[in-house]
């Protein structure tokens, strides 16, 4: 079984300790060195607005500094991993009036990105289009309504305006009455509202996420440098596969070693095509993100030399 070895692993830390961001940095010690939640919740207040919301490029492919539901999703992503810090619960409660201000109830849910995205350096796949944000009911509203409703039902005692119970059992039959998926990345946002449920509330996600990521997981390792789900893109430790096969999972283990090997780092295998600079800055964050992502997901499953 590969292993990756101390030398290289030290060679992704310097990297991320060099070039990416202090929230990458303090992740990275977090889990590695030594315990820095304050750290990361610290870092996490440079990205939370006014209003509540999360923007300013926490999400590295829009640079939009306004608060959108997508950024706002990563914030309390991160924030809930840490919420038994009161400064975490506060910034919580702050993001959920925002997504409570921000709602909307012909969607049951939200855009991801608002409007203004367009004015400011972004990915293409961000751009805000008028005609297709305006189809109320499509196939990726999970992304990230799922996620957020998950956020919502967590932290319930602090939602005053929306009915919770109502949206999780929209959020559940929405996923339930499908045969076929198109998205990975809404499939990602339904097994954070999943790990966010109660046990009898999760089980019945189970199975239809086990169905989706079956269809959308692709185990052909010659076409991992496109830009594809891979196996391990849906786990996040050993405990819970979602039916993947142990073969899959160490292909896809064996494959991040021998792009460290490669590079001594994970490079993104996408692109802007515009905005070139910009891309560049965002590009740096991404290797230092996707690079601490490889290292975790190799750790928990024992492929880092000690």
């Amino acid at each position: 079984m590969n292993q990756l070895s101390k030398e290289l692993f030290e060679k992704c830390q310097k990297y991320i300790m060099e070039k990416g961001r202090a929230l990458e940095q303090h992740l990275f010690i977090n889990h590695f060195i030594e315990t820095c939640e304050l750290d990361i919740i610290n870092d996490l207040k440079k990205y939370q607005n006014t209003d509540g919301g999360f923007g300013n490029g926490l999400e590295s492919d829009f640079t939009l500094p306004y608060s959108s539901p997508m950024a706002t999703s990563i914030g309390l992503r991160y924030l809930s991993r840490y919420d038994n810090q009161e400064e975490a619960i506060i910034m919580i409660k702050k993001a959920i009036a925002y997504l409570e201000n921000v709602y909307i109830p012909e969607r049951k849910g939200w855009f991801a990105v608002p409007r203004e995205v367009n004015d400011f350096p972004h990915a293409p796949w961000w751009n805000y289009d008028e005609e297709k944000e305006m189809t109320i009911i499509d196939t990726y509203w999970g992304n990230p309504s799922a996620e957020l409703i998950g956020y919502l039902y967590k932290y319930r005692e602090y939602v005053t305006n929306l009915d919770v119970d109502d949206l999780l059992e929209y959020a559940i039959n929405n996923i339930n009455s499908r045969e076929v998926f198109e998205s990975q990345h809404e499939i990602y946002c339904y097994i954070d509202l999943y790990h966010n449920l109660p046990e009898e509330l999760a089980d019945r996600l189970e199975g239809t996420l086990e169905k989706a990521i079956r269809q959308l997981a692709n185990t052909h390792v010659e076409e991992w440098e496109d830009y594809v789900p891979k196996p391990l893109d849906f786990i996040d430790n050993p405990n819970k596969t979602y039916g993947i096969d142990e073969e899959s999972i160490n292909t896809n283990l064996d494959y991040y070693i021998d792009n460290i090997i490669k590079d001594n780092m994970i490079i993104p295998n996408w692109a802007w095509n515009d905005y070139e600079e910009q891309w560049e800055a965002a590009k740096v964050e991404w290797t230092a993100l996707i690079t601490f992502n490889a290292l975790y997901i190799l750790d928990k499953f024992n492929r880092i030399e000690k």
